[in-house]
């Protein structure tokens, strides 16, 4: 598994050129959920006779950076013969592996596995009979402090790992319209990184140890649901407060005047309840549905982190704003409906 993930790590950069490559040869192409979107503002907006003007672009503070947020940890290192007299009790290769050329540039997930894999194996070499007494309490003393260290391990994991803060980074499309792909695979990996989270914070070594991290990282760099989602969010969000704000300048009176029939009347139901209802309100649901399933996971596995902040303005900000936003733009169709009722 580990082989198969860190060869996922060198497809970031393939996967990002191939989305450039995208954006320059397949002109013309839309994204559904933004095209939704369109197709009801410029139905509107002819119906309405009204010129209307496209939302400010998002904005977005960056995430803290990987420096800011790394906790340093001091190195525990043993002899030659030390390590060598661990083979009794199966501490050997462990010790070796992060000994190598690559086991000393490990990334954050899998610096994570090894440290939980040595508290769990540890400790039958502190009362194996072929480990001399010194060296027993030598690998008492580390195992105590990594068991005090493990904290900063997995801090480090959640906010530095490569694939982690990809999904806290806007994806450049939208979630589609009438699909729930990823939201189930993204649960079951979250999940899975908290129940890691639990493990460590009990000490569960053995527990925690059988718990690959990676698993959950291979699952949600497929899906790429949270990075989907938080864009959807911020987009929609986005899209119906500037559409809001021009619908609210008109002036419904000189719309439909009072005693005069009109055919605007008409049509602006059909807008209503096959593009707005039928469409529009059914994907922003869609979206409050994956929120609803998906970020109370990550804001409980990122709570006391310098995460916890951006990923607030990420997804709930954005969320509760798109609900006053839908809520606004009902309000505004009831008084469409009051001052124009169809004939």
């Amino acid at each position: 598994m580990a082989k198969l993930y860190s060869s996922n790590r060198l497809h970031h950069l393939t996967k990002l050129l191939s989305l450039i490559a995208v954006v320059f040869v397949v002109t013309g192409c839309s994204d559904p959920a933004q095209s939704l979107m369109d197709d009801y503002a410029k139905r509107l907006g002819r119906t309405l006779a009204l010129e209307l003007q496209d939302p400010a672009p998002l904005d977005l503070k960056p995430l803290p950076s990987i420096t800011a947020t790394r906790a340093d940890i001091a190195e525990t290192s043993i002899s030659l013969v030390e390590l060598v007299a661990t083979r009794s009790c199966g501490l050997d290769l462990l010790l070796g592996e992060r000994n190598s050329s690559l086991g000393k540039v490990m990334p954050p997930s899998q610096r994570l596995k090894y440290e939980l894999a040595f508290l769990k194996q540890v400790h039958p070499c502190l009362t194996n009979p072929d480990i001399a007494p010194d060296l027993q309490q030598k690998l008492a003393v580390i195992a105590s402090d990594k068991a005090r260290q493990i904290d900063k391990h997995w801090q480090n994991f959640l906010q530095q790992d490569e694939t982690l803060r990809q999904q806290l980074h806007p994806y450049r499309s939208l979630s589609e319209p009438d699909s729930a792909a990823g939201v189930a695979e993204t649960m079951q990996a979250l999940h899975s990184l908290l129940a890691l989270q639990q493990s460590i914070a009990q000490q569960n070594w053995q527990q925690a140890s059988s718990i690959n991290p990676e698993q959950a990282l291979e699952v949600l760099y497929k899906a790429n649901t949270l990075s989907q989602l938080q864009q959807s969010l911020r987009f929609s969000q986005n899209w119906l407060h500037s559409l809001n704000q021009q619908l609210e300048q008109l002036d419904l009176k000189v719309l439909c005047p009072v005693g005069k029939p009109t055919d605007k009347a008409e049509i602006l139901n059909t807008i209503l309840l096959q593009y707005f209802i039928g469409k529009v309100q059914l994907y922003l649901a869609q979206l409050d549905g994956a929120y609803q399933q998906l970020y109370p996971l990550l804001e409980q596995l990122y709570q006391d982190t310098a995460l916890a902040q951006p990923i607030q303005q990420r997804f709930e900000v954005p969320n509760t704003k798109l609900k006053a936003e839908l809520k606004r733009h009902v309000i505004w169709w009831k008084a469409v409906q009051q001052h124009c009722p169809k004939s």
